[in-house]
């Protein structure tokens, strides 16, 4: 499990160092940026895990396809999901068009705005090479191939750092963009991450001399049928921290930026439970198809019980030192003070995270992503959401009681994920 897990993790904390690298640049140009990009960032990538889910949903089939020795299986569903990837987008592209009103309507602070519509506006062209991605990525993890994927996640860290310090500020000649240069930089990194990829499929299915047979529809709904819940599950998840972002919005630039910043350290930590999600879906297929549902089984609870250590170790780290880490962003003080208590609040949520994201993978690699939906669905919305309004809202506690409604979301989403996967790998075994 680590030996497949831990390129994937590296390569899930390069994707979110992008977000973490714009912030430190943008950081520079003061609150009001901070808030607007990381709104702009967050309504973005909300969008694209739906697209990011349903493209995902080769992970199965293709994991299973590979454990079966059947490696033109693979290639046929990658070339099939490739042609839903963009299809997949161009609806996602134009809901950014929509983010302005909706911001307006949940009450955002109107500073905030503007910049975020603006960063959004140049940002949204990334769903098409972004997806692309996602399919060439999991097409290359069901087969436990990752070295191109880090080399991908490098270059592409290279790019976005090296275009931020010139187009942010105006740097070697070029123009001072500030917001829309950090947009136009993840971009371009996007771009450079699409090429390294999809070099890499086409060299594999040059490997097993692949020939496409042809359009065959069956693939396709099968992908789309696997990955459709699979995208909705994400949304469930997702949304519901849009939702707190723009709650917060609500409560001044200061308050969204230490939100922001705290938002962004979260996301860090939650990239290598990520990877052993990813990890889990791959060698839980792999098993099915060779045969082994009890290898199945191991490898979906290894997963979960490695995402629950590290993130117990995180937690520590993040609550040990929270004006250090805020400081890092080049936050003042009035935006520390603020952020403190809310890492705390993520400090206590780690674990639950890690182990929803790693129990996600595996009930993945089962086939399974029905069940993990209403599972979100009911966790978040129905019982983290409720409680973070009431205390925020109706007892004052602010964004403080935002967050802690994300940790009462949290736990109950892992521990109904546990009792599903329990559920699912007995099933798999009997059958």
């Amino acid at each position: 499990m680590l030996h497949l897990a831990v390129p994937i993790a590296l390569t899930q904390i390069g994707m979110v160092l992008y977000g973490t690298v714009d912030m430190l640049f943008v950081g520079r140009l003061g609150s009001g940026a901070i808030a607007s990009v990381g709104l702009g960032s967050m309504t973005y990538f909300t969008l694209f895990v739906v697209g990011m889910g349903v493209v995902m949903g080769i992970d199965s089939h293709s994991a299973k396809a590979f454990g079966a020795g059947k490696p033109d299986l693979c290639g046929q569903l990658l070339v099939h999901t490739l042609a839903l990837a963009p299809a997949v987008a161009v609806p996602l592209f134009f809901a950014c068009s929509v983010a302005g009103p909706a911001f307006r309507a949940l009450g955002v602070d109107p500073t905030v705005i503007d910049g975020a519509i603006a960063y959004l506006n140049i940002l949204r062209w990334g769903m098409f090479p972004g997806l692309c991605f996602v399919a060439c990525r999991q097409y290359l993890q069901s087969m436990s191939v990752t070295t191109p994927l880090v080399a991908a996640i490098v270059a592409g860290n290279a790019v976005n750092a090296l275009l931020d310090a010139t187009l942010v500020f105006g740097r070697f000649g070029a123009p001072a963009l500030g917001i829309r240069g950090s947009a136009c930089a993840t971009l371009a990194a996007n771009l450079v991450m699409l090429t390294v990829a999809a070099a890499a499929a086409r060299d594999r299915l040059r490997r097993i001399d692949f020939r496409f047979h042809g359009w065959r529809r069956r693939l396709f709904v099968d992908v789309f049928a696997q990955g459709f819940p699979a995208g909705l599950q994400m949304l469930v998840e997702v949304a519901i921290f849009s939702v707190v972002t723009a709650l917060v919005g609500r409560l001044g630039a200061r308050t969204l930026a230490a939100h922001q910043l705290t938002l962004n350290l979260a996301s860090l930590t939650f990239m290598v439970p990520m990877g052993l999600s990813h990890a889990a879906a791959a060698r839980v297929g792999q098993a099915l198809g060779r045969g082994e549902p009890r290898a199945a089984e191991a490898a979906g609870r290894a997963a979960t019980l490695m995402s629950m250590g590290f993130m117990a170790v995180m937690g520590v780290v993040l609550a040990s030192a929270p004006a250090f880490f805020l400081g890092l962003y080049g936050a003042g003080p009035a935006v520390i003070l603020i952020g403190t208590p809310l890492l705390y609040c993520s400090a206590a949520f780690q674990v639950f995270d890690g182990a929803q994201a790693a129990l996600s993978g595996a009930l993945r690699g089962l086939g399974e992503t029905r069940r993990p939906m209403l599972v979100n669905l009911i966790g978040h919305w129905l019982i983290g959401l409720p409680i973070g309004a009431t205390l925020a809202f109706r007892y004052g506690w602010g964004a403080t009681g935002l967050w802690l409604g994300l940790v009462a979301g949290l736990a109950a989403v892992a521990s109904l994920l546990w009792r599903e996967w329990n559920r699912a790998a007995a099933a798999a075994e009997a059958a």
